[in-house]
């Protein structure tokens, strides 16, 4: 099915007071080794919860990382067009394509939603925390992945009242995680995922990222405009997005030289910023290179400046 025709029908559903079932998956045939659902593996979950308090990923498995996703199509448009932001009011509603989005990434990588570690979830309102919940319920059925809950100030399309990013696992036994043929029996260390290759130009961001088991993975701290030598004197900030921007990524580009890495070798991308965000500069800086990604408005950084970024 188109996904976007499936999307316009969800809508119509919506929009004429009928909201559209979603879909159920079953573990049957799953090798996933992550988290067993007994023994000491995992703690037990809270009944009735869609979490579990912690999860173990076999070592051998592959990484899967996606990107934050809100209600909007998958694939808008950047900056976003008045059309991608026509959204229901509705936080059950809203929870549901944000899952069908999720969903149409996990089926092209070959995995259910019982290969999801962990979820973190960015909410408008915490009030609208137990809502979501039961539409979670209804995607991982008795499965139960570690998840946390954040509330903010906004995102990236001002009517969007969540947005949810997924860390999954390709089990080595599970085909996701076989060799492709054409590399002569070798994978990349990094495969991005995309659900419409046509559409994959038009991105700013790649919908889901799959990181082999043998590659070791470097996190890094909340980069802002600020020196990374604590010595240099902290000059004031510039009070242009953009400009911050450009800091925070010459700070990267300085982390990066000192490991022996580049740019295209950055998985995933979250920029949480305090005024109106723009990703034109981080389009720039990445050059065509496509993480994984997510925008969050919040109050307030560790940083001064009416306005600022950390990415």
């Amino acid at each position: 099915m188109n996904p976007r025709a499936d999307r316009r029908g969800f809508l119509s559903n919506l929009f004429n007071g009928v909201l559209g079932g979603s879909l159920i998956l079953s573990a049957s045939g799953v090798a996933v080794k992550a988290a067993p659902s007994s023994g000491d593996d995992r703690q037990d979950p809270i009944p009735g919860s869609a979490t579990g308090t912690w999860v173990k990923a076999d070592a051998a498995a592959d990484m899967v990382f996606l990107s934050g996703a809100a209600a909007l199509d998958l694939y808008h448009h950047h900056p976003h067009q008045p059309r991608d932001e026509i959204l229901p009011d509705d936080i059950t509603a809203q929870t549901h394509m944000t899952l069908r989005n999720l969903d149409e990434v996990l089926r092209i990588a070959g995995l259910s939603w019982n290969h999801v570690l962990h979820a973190l979830i960015y909410v408008r309102a915490m009030a609208d925390y137990p809502a979501i919940l039961t539409v979670l319920r209804r995607y991982f059925g008795d499965w139960h992945p570690a998840l946390s809950a954040i509330e903010i100030r906004r995102l990236s399309a001002p009517n969007s009242l969540l947005e949810i990013e997924l860390m999954a696992i390709a089990p080595p036994s599970h085909p996701a995680a076989k060799a492709d043929p054409k590399r002569n029996g070798k994978m990349n260390d990094i495969d991005v995922i995309h659900t419409r290759p046509a559409l994959a130009d038009s991105m700013i961001f790649a919908p889901g990222i799959r990181i082999d088991a043998g590659t070791d993975m470097i996190f890094l701290s909340g980069i802002t405009a600020a020196p990374l030598n604590q010595d240099e004197p902290l000059s004031p900030l510039p009070d242009d997005f953009d400009a911050q921007v450009r800091m925070a990524t010459q700070n990267i580009d300085q982390i990066l030289t000192g490991i022996g890495a580049d740019k295209s070798r950055i998985i995933r991308i979250v920029s949480f910023y305090t005024e109106d965000f723009s990703g034109r500069e981080m389009g720039r800086y990445l050059e065509g290179w496509r993480p994984c990604s997510s925008a969050i408005g919040v109050n307030a950084l560790p940083m001064k400046g009416r306005k600022s970024c950390s990415i």
